[in-house]
């Protein structure tokens, strides 16, 4: 595959796939019963839905991305879309948004991705949802960097916060592995627990279990 290959939103390809699924997918895989129907919004190049339909989950796996989809197992549903615009017109056991996508800083956008993983969930589904540590320094102004060992060989990351203003930063992430180095820039608005609470109410939405500090379950309400 081409080594540069990134999809509209910036995110490099290679490094996805040089990425495992844990610990980061921890949460979730330790938590899904057995045999459960599983959605994954933003699933990239599938490392956690691959590992999902490996253990015998029916899983579906969404992403506007087609070079990114290409890397998914054919034993799963693969669907080319935008999460806000999807309609599967069924529910699913769980139901995965990670990649910190509900901390988009646009909350029209952010409602109407937790309103599509309310739509597809099970009335007794749960909701897995990956999100920034509110509390942690690690958003302040300035630069950090870490060194990950992969399948594909060590990967720096280097994270620099250009700006912050309350809630909202303006960041640079560099990701550099096996000699070739990608910039993503994105902007993020850290929720904390009670702000988070509001957005999953008006998604009817409750939070019922928080795994980890960056990793929060919800069911329906109703």
């Amino acid at each position: 595959m081409d080594q540069t290959a990134v999809t509209p939103d910036g995110s490099p390809v290679p490094v996805y796939l040089a990425l495992p699924a844990e610990p980061t997918f921890t949460p979730v895989l330790e938590r899904v019963p057995a045999s459960a129907s599983v959605l994954d919004l933003g699933c990239g190049v599938g490392r956690l839905a691959n590992l999902l339909v490996q253990r015998g989950h029916e899983v579906a796996a969404v992403d506007e991305s087609d070079a990114m989809l290409a890397h998914v197992d054919r034993r799963v549903r693969s669907v080319r879309s935008r999460i806000e615009e999807l309609d599967l017109d069924r529910g699913f056991d769980a139901v995965v948004l990670a990649s910190h996508l509900v901390n988009v800083p646009d909350r029209a956008t952010r409602r109407a991705l937790l309103a599509t993983v309310r739509r597809h969930l099970v009335a007794d589904g749960e909701a897995f949802l990956q999100h920034h540590d509110a509390s942690s320094d690690r958003y302040e102004v300035g630069t950090n960097s870490q060194r990950l060992a992969t399948a594909a060989g060590d990967l720096e990351l280097t994270t620099t916060i250009h700006e912050r203003r309350d809630t909202w930063l303006r960041a640079t992430t560099t990701m550099t592995l096996d000699g070739v180095s990608w910039s993503q820039h994105y902007e993020t608005e850290l929720l904390s627990p009670d702000a988070l609470t509001t957005e999953l109410e008006a998604a009817r939405l409750r939070a019922v279990a928080t795994p980890t500090s960056t990793w929060t379950i919800a069911r329906p309400t109703e």
